[in-house]
């Protein structure tokens, strides 16, 4: 439903990255729940992270409130029969705290030399997984039709559908359950593409306020302010490397030229990448909470009192040095801003 309430704040979440093991992830997600988080969506690229879903399982044994989610998958590495196979056997282990993210896919695919999937694709790719969480028979191939033949009962798991550009944000309207907004945090950037989502939901009939929106944001702490933006360029970077370069002026438009003529994909998980020297910091401003706790709560106070967004997905970076961990990252983040209203 829309958010009208006059005070109210979107829920917070946070992406964490399986560059650690599938057990630490887990016990993040612990902690996560712990400090009064609402989700943690687990990023999904096969070579640069560990499995999605045996690290949701592992985060499924070690919670007992938190949501969790892909964040996200992709409909070219697996088949739909597959996805919904394991996140319904991940609902019949936690039922009503999954959910299912899904997108064109970036760096699970440019890593193994496959273009992103089309909207089209995914939208299909949508439908048929659908029907089969709803233990409805689906058709494949050739005309084959069937269904999950365990499952006798609809399991309710929201499709979010990331988006970082129009078209697929207009899907999202269309079919989504719910929206994952990479396309920055500065208000014009925000309210253009809810702009887009509700010509979506205008175009499907659906009453307005009827697709959740969640703000995918690179998130950065240091009681240095200067810190804080220098660590969060390389999560910017991947962000603005899936941007329009016309959709900027000037200096802006040149560093986004330049990442994606530079950036380094297998560097997409790492704290530290070259291509991240390219981000100037009016990027870091447009597309990341970083900075002192002032700063944060500052900005996050800003961002979750925006009336259309149900929920902030906060991309923390750790130090790549180890100085600060993330498991240090959330209890900052837990003593720097309230998290349970």
């Amino acid at each position: 439903m829309e958010r009208t309430t006059s005070g109210a704040r979107a829920k917070l979440g946070v992406a964490l990255w399986g560059t650690d093991s599938a057990l630490a992830l887990a016990k993040h997600a612990a902690l996560a729940e712990e400090i009064g988080l609402e989700s943690a969506w687990i990023i999904d690229s096969q070579l640069l992270c560990r499995d999605v879903y045996v690290t949701l399982a592992a985060c499924v044994a070690a919670t007992t409130r938190i949501r969790l989610a892909t964040g996200v998958t992709q409909p070219t590495t697996r088949h739909s029969s597959v996805t919904a196979s394991a996140i319904a056997s991940l609902h019949e282990m936690a039922p009503g705290r999954m959910m299912l993210g899904l997108g064109t896919g970036f760096s699970s695919l440019r890593t193994i030399g496959k273009r992103a999937a089309t909207v089209d694709a995914v939208e299909a790719y949508t439908n048929t997984l659908r029907r089969l969480l709803d233990a409805q028979p689906a058709q494949f191939d050739d005309g084959v039709e069937a269904q999950l033949s365990w499952l006798r009962d609809p399991t309710g798991i929201p499709i979010h559908l990331a988006a970082s550009g129009p078209r697929m944000t207009r899907s999202a309207g269309r079919i989504g359950d719910g929206a994952i907004l990479l396309q920055g945090v500065a208000p014009e950037m925000l309210d253009r593409a809810i702009a887009w989502l509700d010509e979506g939901i205008a175009a499907s009939g659906r009453p307005p306020g009827s697709v959740e929106i969640s703000c995918w944001v690179p998130f950065s702490y240091d009681i240095n302010p200067a810190g804080a933006r220098d660590r969060v360029r390389t999560r910017v970077a991947s962000a603005v490397v899936q941007a329009n370069p016309d959709w900027f002026k000037d200096d802006e438009r040149l560093a986004i030229e330049a990442i994606k003529r530079d950036y380094d994909v297998a560097d997409h998980a790492q704290a530290v990448a070259a291509h991240a020297d390219l981000v100037p910091d009016s990027l870091v401003r447009k597309f990341a909470i970083a900075g002192d706790g002032e700063d944060i709560r500052i900005q996050l106070d800003a961002l979750r009192r925006h009336p259309r967004l149900t929920r902030v997905i906060l991309t923390p970076q750790a130090s790549s040095d180890g100085t600060s961990s993330m498991a240090d990252v959330l209890r900052q983040l837990g003593d720097i801003t309230p998290l349970n209203d």
